[in-house]
């Protein structure tokens, strides 16, 4: 009896187990984006997949591109890409008040360093998915809307920007050919209207997210600016404090005459 009870496991701790998510890699958080883009803007499956078959997919190229232990299913697959997707959007909107401010001598680099300093501030931590950016940032979701965006647009890209930003139950970027939906059955366009409509409400959904958070970050810049106004006072108020104390002595001695010179250069720029 003690043996038999003994052998068998904690139930929380088994439960703990099977609950704990497994930890992803760069590698693998690449393979996982390179499915979502490979699934999620093919044209022709892309938007008329139902969210386990495109997850699945996407679970199948991810174990087949990259080493998991344990294989991901699609639920694995969709609840990290849920995980990632408002960190890169995020940054986006870093990235664009970046630009916002770039000045005429930045470069790329110093762009990329007052992002994350803007990140940094407002999520209270910094980005651990630039590689990541790096390779989605030319999907219409992940694109920056301040002047030099990668890649070009077509005549029918806004169409295409329209339908790229539901939530990760919708499948991706691309519009289908024209000429698809008439080819389907008119049983099915009542369901495919309402897909849609819904499509189109997470659309306006993640745009005013995305301007919420910039307007967000527009105000730590201008708290930033204000902050950096306040120091620049105090440091004169200290130094014209200490050019006043070294004006009243009648004899200085060498190091305060240097000190009185360096004050007024300082302060009055003679």
């Amino acid at each position: 009896m003690s043996s038999n009870s003994e052998a068998i496991p904690n139930a929380a701790e088994s439960t703990s187990t099977r609950r704990k998510s497994p930890k992803w890699t760069t590698d693998q958080n690449l393979v996982l984006l390179s499915g979502w883009i490979k699934f999620g803007t093919d044209s022709i499956v892309g938007r008329n997949q139902k969210c386990e078959s495109y997850w699945g997919k996407i679970a199948e190229y991810c174990n087949e591109h990259c080493s998991f232990d344990p294989p991901r299913d699609g639920i694995s697959c969709k609840n990290h890409y849920n995980y990632m997707n408002p960190k890169l959007a995020k940054w986006v909107g870093a990235y664009d008040s970046a630009k916002r401010l770039q000045q005429s001598w930045w470069s790329e680099q110093d762009v990329l360093a007052k992002a994350h300093e803007l990140y940094s501030s407002a999520n209270k931590g910094s980005l651990n998915l630039m590689q990541e950016w790096l390779n989605v940032r030319d999907q219409p979701r992940y694109r920056s809307q301040i002047g030099g965006n990668t890649g070009s647009e077509s005549s029918g890209s806004k169409r295409s920007r329209e339908s790229s930003a539901g939530d990760t139950n919708s499948v991706g970027s691309s519009v289908r050919p024209i000429g698809r939906d008439a080819a389907k059955k008119k049983s099915k366009k009542k369901g495919k209207n309402a897909v849609l409509e819904v499509e189109e409400k997470e659309w306006n959904d993640f745009k005013q997210f995305k301007e919420q958070e910039l307007e967000r970050l527009d105000k730590i810049v201008m708290q930033q600016e204000e902050g950096n106004k306040l120091i620049k006072e105090k440091t004169e108020s200290k130094k014209m404090k200490m050019f006043i104390k070294l004006s009243e002595k009648e004899h200085l001695n060498d190091q305060s005459k240097e000190l009185l010179k360096k004050l007024t250069h300082d302060l009055f720029g003679n």
